[in-house]
């Protein structure tokens, strides 16, 4: 069950999409949302750089320029959210801390029961759209919030692709599950999350042994069902995930769940091409289970 959701603010259009998420899980649960800005004071600080006692006033004078800057941007992506909350008529509140981004939302998303975040993020202060001005594109110069969290972080997290929109109120998931700790934690926190929620989920395994994969894939089943998931089917591929999980195969599902370890990259089954591409495509919210 989803009482308390974090979502994650930065000055890209990513966080158009995670806003838009968001108030969509919130409506579905019932849940209020809290907006959240970070002013990077400390990347703030490092594009000023150093220099003598004359350059010293001048530095100071700059960062509290760029600091009440990036303040009244943030005062604009926070009016943003608390716009699209009202609409939506989901509860909300918004704040801005200082700080190094990852590290500020980590400490605060220990208290929620999930992250929402866009799968690119511009916390830094040095991040942006690039020489075209458009996020979404290959010069992006994003930064590394994302991973920071999926490392750390105990509360799982959605990450929202770029412009994404609600398809329909009966939503499709994709599971990857291979039996492991962190497959399993996935489908628990699943669990936790959806409790009872009108979905149809797809777990899937790629093992040779078909009669093993459907016996672990039955276990997972049987779980969720006693959740409250009437619809779950299993799949089993005797090829390699890197083969199976295909723009195309990935196509009819709205959401893909993952699994992380906290303190290192995600579980191994997905470490490389298959995770990357995921977030490179860009084209699914994913939700990777962390703890």
């Amino acid at each position: 069950m989803i009482n308390r959701i974090l979502v994650c603010l930065d000055k890209s259009t990513y966080t158009d999409a995670a806003i838009d998420f968001a108030c969509w899980l919130a409506n579905h649960h019932d849940a209020s949302l809290e907006g959240m800005v970070v002013i990077d004071r400390p990347g703030i600080q490092r594009s000023v750089g150093g220099g003598g006692i004359g350059s010293m006033k001048y530095a100071r004078t700059t960062i509290a320029a760029k600091e009440e800057e990036c303040h009244e941007v943030m005062e604009s992506i926070m009016a943003k959210f608390k716009e699209r909350c009202d609409a939506g008529g989901v509860q909300h509140t918004e704040f801005e801390m200082q700080g190094e981004p990852a590290a500020a939302i980590l400490d605060e998303s220990n208290y929620f029961d999930c992250v929402v975040i866009g799968q690119r993020t511009f916390f830094t202060y040095s991040s942006g759209a690039g020489d075209d001005k458009q996020y979404g594109t290959d010069d992006d110069i994003e930064g590394d919030a994302l991973t920071d969290i999926l490392n750390e972080s105990l509360s799982p997290v959605f990450a929202v692709p770029l412009n994404w929109k609600a398809a329909h109120d009966v939503f499709d998931v994709l599971i990857a599950f291979d039996g492991s700790l962190n497959a399993m934690r996935s489908v628990r926190q699943f669990a936790r999350l959806y409790g009872r929620a009108s979905a149809n989920i797809t777990l899937f395994n790629c093992n040779e042994d078909a009669e093993a994969s459907e016996q672990m894939l039955g276990k997972a089943m049987k779980f969720l069902e006693a959740h409250g998931f009437g619809k779950v089917t299993t799949q089993t591929y005797d090829k390699s995930v890197n083969d199976v999980m295909s723009e195309e195969f990935c196509h009819p599902f709205d959401l893909i769940v993952l699994g992380a370890n906290s303190r290192s990259t995600l579980v191994e089954w997905f470490t490389g091409s298959v995770t990357t591409e995921l977030i490179k495509r860009g084209d699914k919210p994913l939700l990777i289970a962390n703890g």
